[in-house]
């Protein structure tokens, strides 16, 4: 399975995005149980990134719909629930990263998401450490906020749909 020779074998991939290596297996297990999981979440999910010369798989890019207990944002109202948020996801293998293909392929992702979908705001959860993501993000036009819970990051990365504000 090429996506797990591309993301989930590779430590150094690994390491921010999932943590720790997955076998093939458990990777398979897991796109399964993720694609049981948004099968209901409308047009969110996990995307191949693909390169168009030869097919190549390169990593993956996803919106996910994710019920953050670890965020409270200040601008957020307050309410005893927890925030629905959706998340750009994206891991790319280290033979793939520094050429563009992340950006393009979130660049896609949140273009569909705020266009097609009209979603409002997309957050990314990027730890500190994670230098390239959190240039990525930056090229990408999100903003840095503090995350206010005692159990989260410090800060999260917001984008918001400014079409939304003109249509």
């Amino acid at each position: 399975m090429e996506i797990h020779r591309v993301v989930f074998s590779d430590p150094a991939v690994c390491h921010f995005y999932c943590t720790n290596t997955r076998t093939e297996q458990e990777t398979r297990e897991w796109l399964i149980h993720r694609k049981w999981q948004v099968r209901n979440e409308d047009e969110l999910g996990f995307l191949a990134v693909v390169r168009k010369e030869d097919n190549q798989i390169m990593g993956l890019v996803a919106l996910q719909l994710l019920v953050a207990y670890w965020l409270r944002l200040a601008d957020a109202p307050e309410t005893p629930f927890h925030p629905l948020i959706v998340e750009l996801s994206y891991a790319i293998g280290q033979a793939y990263q520094r050429q563009g293909y992340a950006t393009e392929a979130c660049q896609a992702v949140i273009e569909y998401g705020f266009k097609e979908m009209g979603l409002s705001r997309l957050t990314n959860g990027v730890v500190p450490e994670n230098v390239a993501s959190s240039r990525l993000c930056a090229r990408l036009g999100f903003h840095q906020a503090p995350n206010l819970h005692p159990e989260g990051t410090g800060h999260v990365w917001i984008l918001d749909n400014t079409m939304l504000d003109t249509q």
